[in-house]
């Protein structure tokens, strides 16, 4: 026996109405009776990150947020009709993304009926509205689809089966970016930047972004918050940590290495000192999978920081904190050296960071 209509709508009421799972009968339990949540899942690539930036009155112009489909602009858009449903039922636009009038009551959707490769058929082609003719010929148009379906019992005479006539139709999709970004979700992201200018040549920078920057003027690193939008100035910006924040009477080797670079000298360390922290960022990936880098002496090259660690293909900053005591004299085995196999990189750049005490 099928189910009833009856049940299916008390399914959709207790979904939508109330955040609910249907577990019974409405005679049996009434929706707000129902105590199991069932939410509605939004995917991430859903999300329009830049929904805030649809303007209210649908534009005259396209622009990277909002894409026009109209006469004036880019042409009314015709449409394909869905074979696997009643003939000239359902029209498909082929693209998702719709904007609603939600947003605005000019990106209400207009269709119209017209023979297929018809030019401005905003002025040409028979326009069909959405509440009908009178004829219970009304349409419904799904703005995340893309979808216009003829939901009344009949069609408008414009798109008949005795006609020859395509479906057009002429509205505003959103085009931006998609997903969780920090201008989708207000969080502040973590940005590396190899200096303080890097930071001020920045524009995209908003406010409350973390900045580890690797050299902060005096050859050790520091994390700033950013105070404001696009900073250009020292004032622009909290400082919140620095190696000499973090271990006091802390010294500290920077190198840049180049693929080119081969192995790197970083310098010496005498018999006591604790190597506290190894950072590598890699500022520009190495476009050979194969290609490696460690830190650590003639005696052992991983000792402080083993190629393990490091992925040279993905910009971002890596941290080894060894805690490892040299305790001979100085010779070869305190050297502290970079040691690099480039392999067929046609480039590369990392900046290497040791910190002792």
């Amino acid at each position: 026996m099928a189910i009833s209509d009856s049940q299916k709508v008390d399914l959709l009421w207790k979904k939508v109405g109330f955040g609910k799972m249907k577990s019974d009968t409405n005679a049996s339990k009434k929706a707000p009776n129902e105590s199991i949540t069932s939410d509605f899942v939004v995917k991430t690539n859903q999300i329009w990150a830049q929904s805030g930036s649809i303007p209210n009155v649908i534009p005259t112009a396209n622009s990277a947020i909002v894409h026009v489909y109209a006469d004036s602009i880019s042409g009314a858009l015709e449409t394909t009709e869905d074979t696997t449903s009643t003939d000239n039922r359902t029209w498909k636009t082929g693209s998702t993304n719709w904007i609603s009038p939600g947003f605005g009551a000019t990106y209400q959707l207009k269709v119209y009926a017209a023979p297929t490769g018809t030019n401005n058929v905003q002025s040409s082609g028979t326009q069909l509205f959405e509440t009908g003719s009178g004829n219970d010929d009304q349409w419904y148009f799904d703005y995340q689809s893309g979808v216009l379906h003829f939901i009344g019992e009949n069609l408008p005479t414009g798109i008949a089966t005795s006609t020859s006539n395509v479906i057009y139709v002429s509205g505003a999709r959103y085009v931006g970016s998609t997903g969780i970004s920090a201008e989708a979700s207000g969080a502040s992201a973590t940005l590396f930047k190899a200096d303080l200018t890097a930071v001020y040549a920045d524009a995209d920078i908003n406010t409350g972004d973390l900045l580890v920057v690797t050299n902060a003027g005096d050859g050790e690193y520091g994390v700033y918050i950013a105070n404001q939008d696009a900073p250009t100035q020292i004032s622009h910006l909290t400082a919140i940590a620095s190696r000499d924040s973090a271990a006091s009477d802390a010294g500290s080797y920077t190198q840049n290495v180049l693929y080119t670079s081969g192995n790197v000298t970083l310098g010496n360390v005498s018999a006591g000192s604790k190597i506290e922290e190894v950072m590598i960022t890699v500022n520009t990936v190495y476009d050979d999978a194969n290609a490696s880098m460690s830190v650590g002496d003639d005696s052992d090259d991983n000792r402080l920081f083993d190629d393990a660690y490091l992925d040279l293909t993905a910009t971002g900053t890596y941290v080894v904190n060894p805690n490892y005591v040299y305790s001979g004299t100085l010779d070869s085995s305190n050297t502290i050296k970079v040691y690099q196999n480039a392999g067929t990189s046609t480039q590369g750049n990392a900046t290497v960071t040791v910190t002792y005490s």
